[in-house]
């Protein structure tokens, strides 16, 4: 019975969220940011990716104009999307994003997969991701990839499956934490020689001149939208010294993931604490990113732990942090966002403290 009814609680917010996209996509609205992307990759290879009337004039039958913000060879990867309209592509895309999220949700190692499951099914900011057309998912998959390909003692091909989470690199900034903490050496390697050749092929994508031009795109107002991006440069735009700030937060969140990753050998559990790191730390990111939380928050709730964060973790997987952010005190949104995962690295940390200490006592009892 209960079987059947975790069945029927994940079909009905699965209809639900896909539901909302289809007719999203049926009626033509929403997807501004697959519309970014079906149009860049139209300009990918022509040395016009990131020249912005060009790019505002294929955007703008679909929808407002936003500068591409991702590298040439992610770009040119989506190609083949142009080979059809746009609205196929964009039901085409749709089921892409769907599977990708499947896949990530169900690949995750070491944790409850039918909560999981659940808690994707209900997800507003997983149903913000379809609806919009944005390529998180696919971050999702990679890194879930990766993580379960570490489990099963591949790390060279693990690297590869971590480079692939280029497509959105500012939300991979906590990887090499995760692989130096636990001296993955082999993933390192395999996944630095990876991204070093996707970077080398936006070069003959491109041209030569691409780095500059997309630093310059980067620089564009709307890659700058603090006030409510849920990490710690946008909590810290609001308050003086905030770049201070800001690297001091950094800072005691990497020595937090440090200890957490260094002291478990949950490759799901580390993973979850590097995402949720990456969210924090990247300078962009929105609302619909906040699906990277998702695993952090089933483990919390899944575990036994303090019973505070573990309903910090329940609500972290309701709609009410979309709802903050969107509000008009974001901050309240934020606050809730980065003050849950200090908190539940900082429990995690004082577990893998205390098993530490729990072994030492046993040896000392035996060789006694």
């Amino acid at each position: 019975m209960t079987h059947l009814l975790l069945a029927a609680l994940c079909v009905s917010g699965a209809v639900l969220n896909l539901g909302i996209a289809v007719s999203c996509v049926v009626g033509g609205v929403g997807g501004v940011d697959f519309n970014v992307l079906y149009s860049a990759s139209r300009l990918a290879g022509t040395g016009h990716l990131y020249d912005w009337d060009a790019l505002r004039e294929l955007e703008k039958d679909h929808g407002p104009p936003l500068p591409c913000g991702r590298l040439p060879v992610v770009s040119f990867a989506l190609k083949p999307l142009t080979m059809i309209g746009y609205r196929p592509a964009r039901f085409l895309w749709l089921a892409i994003l769907s599977v990708a999220l499947v896949g990530f949700a169900w690949m995750w190692p070491g944790v409850n997969r039918r909560l999981m499951v659940a808690a994707l099914a209900w997800s507003l900011p997983a149903g913000c991701l379809l609806g919009l057309g944005q390529d998180t998912p696919l971050w999702l998959v990679s890194f879930a990839a990766g993580l379960l390909l570490l489990e099963r003692r591949k790390p060279r091909w693990a690297g590869v499956a971590f480079a692939l989470c280029l497509t959105k690199y500012n939300l991979g900034v906590a990887i090499p934490v995760l692989l130096v903490a636990q001296k993955r050496w082999q993933t390192l390697v395999a996944g630095g020689a990876a991204v070093a050749v996707l970077l080398a092929a936006c070069f003959p994508i491109e041209g030569p001149a691409w780095p500059l031009q997309y630093w310059n795109i980067l620089r564009a107002p709307v890659f700058s939208v603090d006030g409510r991006m849920p990490n710690l440069h946008g909590i810290a735009y609001r308050l003086p010294s905030s770049a201070v700030i800001e690297a001091v937060t950094a800072a005691a969140l990497i020595i937090l993931l440090w200890r957490v990753c260094r002291g478990t050998g949950e490759v799901g559990t580390a993973g979850a604490a590097t995402a949720a790191c990456g969210l924090l730390l990247g300078h962009h990111g929105y609302g619909y990113d906040c699906t990277l939380l998702m695993p952090l928050a089933v483990l919390m709730l899944w575990k036994p732990g303090p019973l505070w964060v573990r309903g910090w973790a329940a609500l972290l997987l309701t709609p009410l942090v979309i709802w903050l952010l969107i509000s008009s005190h974001p901050v309240w949104g934020q606050a809730l966002v980065v003050g849950f995962v200090f908190a539940a690295l900082m429990v995690q940390a004082r577990g893998v403290s205390k098993a530490h200490t729990d072994t030492a006592a046993s040896r000392t009892v035996c060789a006694a």
